[in-house]
């Protein structure tokens, strides 16, 4: 079941990202994510739109959004790979008609992930935190291409 998310999900959301985090950003060290995790908790996650996909009862990952923005996707490890992404990603689509979003260049895992979903590749940055280069990829319901 997806649905906005309360407060007294916060903790579990930030372990989820936490942990999904340390796995899926291997080429950035652990302590990094450590760092991050008051500003998760205290900031970022409290200003966006957030959706939690529960299963019996556990939070099984969460989608943040500001606007259009995919600001964070995360499934707890136990749980990739059946679908909980997919669902959370599928449900910001049909709040939003557009969407976008910044991934690792070296996540690849999430960046086929993104492809399958039917974001392509913008552009991209390096990310003034990590240094690592971050793709910029976009999502439009009615995406037309030339031929």
């Amino acid at each position: 079941m997806i649905r906005s998310y309360n407060k007294t999900d916060l903790e579990k959301m930030v372990r989820i990202w936490y942990e999904a985090s340390v796995i899926s950003h291997f080429f950035i060290p652990a302590s990094f994510w450590a760092l991050q995790k008051s500003a998760m908790k205290e900031k970022y996650l409290p200003l966006a739109e957030n959706f939690v996909f529960e299963e019996e009862g556990q939070l099984a990952g969460f989608i943040s959004l500001v606007g259009e923005e995919v600001c964070a996707l995360f499934v707890s490890p136990e749980m990739q790979g059946k679908g909980v992404g997919m669902a959370l990603l599928e449900y910001a689509k049909t709040q939003k008609g557009r969407l976008s979003l910044k991934v690792y260049k070296k996540n690849e895992s999430a960046l086929q992930f993104y492809k399958a979903c039917g974001f392509v590749v913008v552009g991209e940055e390096v990310d003034e935190y990590t240094g690592c280069v971050q793709l910029l990829m976009e999502w439009e319901e009615f995406r037309f291409f030339a031929v």
